[in-house]
């Protein structure tokens, strides 16, 4: 045969070759897998599941909306397409051809359990960190217990003072971030440091004046504060039982319950909604802090400085910052269920509160029976705990 045919015989075979592959092959890569259980390291012993999610780890929607693919690949067939805001189970994170994806669990018009690949850049994750949570009850009762061991007072922060009508807000912050506003200022070697108000603390020493405390949330220690600003009220007990836990990166929280047995146990855990900068309100601040005092209802003010609305079951933790149930405003309570379902449907998505922590009614009726254990001035909105009940966020 002539050089020449085979050369084109050459040519054909490899495009005949070419042509049989797909015209975008899809490669993947696993960067993470996602278990939807709790981890057998942390207790569990559930009181409450009235609100708990769906899923332990999902995406959701940030995007106006977004397509399901049968493969991680914009080529792919589209199975479904979803809103903004839908939440989504998640099994994998995988990156395709420099793109990543999640692999998610969806259910089919027949109902039937079906998986498909989302963009990550139209979705958000969230997942529940319960060791993460677990560990940091456990470092705040070891600080405690610590610190009183050595013979210090433990004791917290009080420098709230309401202002239902958000005037004069103090929005200087520190490096650390926090807002001078409803909180203590405190200094090191020179340097301002705001204390958010009901951090818990041990004292170091008191000179004249000036007390000097150890805070496990700040790493400067000690710092110099005023005495006027320490409280002896709730007294802190080092061996608290109860503890709600916030995780503000993925706008969730689990409560924890110490047993006869001295174990701390996962007794509820579900969606929330917390803080940010705002003309009317801040950042949910971090840190340890106690539970002075509760609310049946709390009112609240529009920008225009009137009554606008009520949110039910007020758990006070820093400042004027509740965990408290879903807020309705008052036009709205003509169809208040509608309103509850609308709004409840955005927890656990992206923050959006004054500096509160939001619940659904339904979980956060059941922490605040598990706060005062059921002992409760009927005469009184304002309820007192009937024990220590701390509050982590980080």
């Amino acid at each position: 045969m002539k050089k020449s045919k085979l050369i084109s015989l050459g040519i054909m075979i490899l495009g005949l070759t070419f042509l049989s592959q797909p015209l975008h092959a899809v490669t993947k890569t696993l960067k993470e897998k996602y278990e939807n259980v709790i981890p057998m390291s942390v207790h569990v012993n559930i009181m409450n599941n009235e609100a708990e999610p769906e899923y332990l780890n999902y995406v959701f929607i940030k995007s106006v909306d977004a397509p399901i693919r049968q493969d991680s690949s914009i080529y792919s067939k589209e199975i479904v397409r979803f809103p903004f805001n839908t939440k989504l189970k998640v099994l994998e994170k995988v990156e395709s051809n420099g793109n990543e994806w999640y692999k998610v669990e969806l259910k089919d018009k027949n109902g039937n359990r079906v998986q498909g690949y989302i963009s990550a850049m139209l979705t958000t994750l969230r997942r529940f960190k319960f060791e993460e949570m677990n560990n940091r009850v456990h470092k705040l009762s070891q600080f405690l217990q610590s610190e009183a061991a050595k013979g210090k007072e433990l004791v917290s922060i009080n420098t709230y003072v309401p202002n239902p009508s958000n005037q004069n807000m103090s929005r200087v912050k520190d490096k650390y971030g926090v807002s001078a506003d409803q909180n203590a200022r405190a200094s090191y070697n020179g340097e301002t440091i705001f204390i958010p108000d009901r951090s818990l603390m041990s004292i170091e020493a008191t000179k004249g004046n000036d007390v000097y405390v150890n805070t496990l949330s700040i790493p400067e220690k000690p710092l110099k504060v005023s005495k006027n600003v320490i409280t002896r009220y709730p007294a802190v007990n080092a061996n608290f039982r109860k503890a709600i836990v916030i995780d503000l990166e993925n706008e969730n929280q689990g409560i924890f319950q110490k047993n006869s047995e001295g174990q701390w146990e996962l007794i509820s855990y579900t969606l929330n909604k917390t803080g940010m900068e705002s003309t009317l309100g801040f950042e949910t601040p971090r840190g340890y802090f106690i539970v002075p005092v509760l609310k049946y209802e709390m009112g609240y003010r529009d920008e225009y400085n009137n009554a606008a609305g009520m949110a039910k079951y007020a758990i006070r933790f820093s400042g004027g910052g509740y965990i408290h149930g879903t807020p309705i405003n008052f036009e709205e309570n003509i169809n208040r269920d509608f309103f509850l379902r609308e709004k409840d449907g955005t927890l656990g998505t992206v923050e959006g509160t004054r500096k509160c922590i939001r619940n659904m009614e339904s979980h956060i009726k059941f922490l605040f029976d598990w706060v005062t254990n059921g002992k409760v001035n009927r005469k009184s909105n304002e309820q007192r705990p009937d024990e220590n009940v701390m509050v982590i966020v980080f």
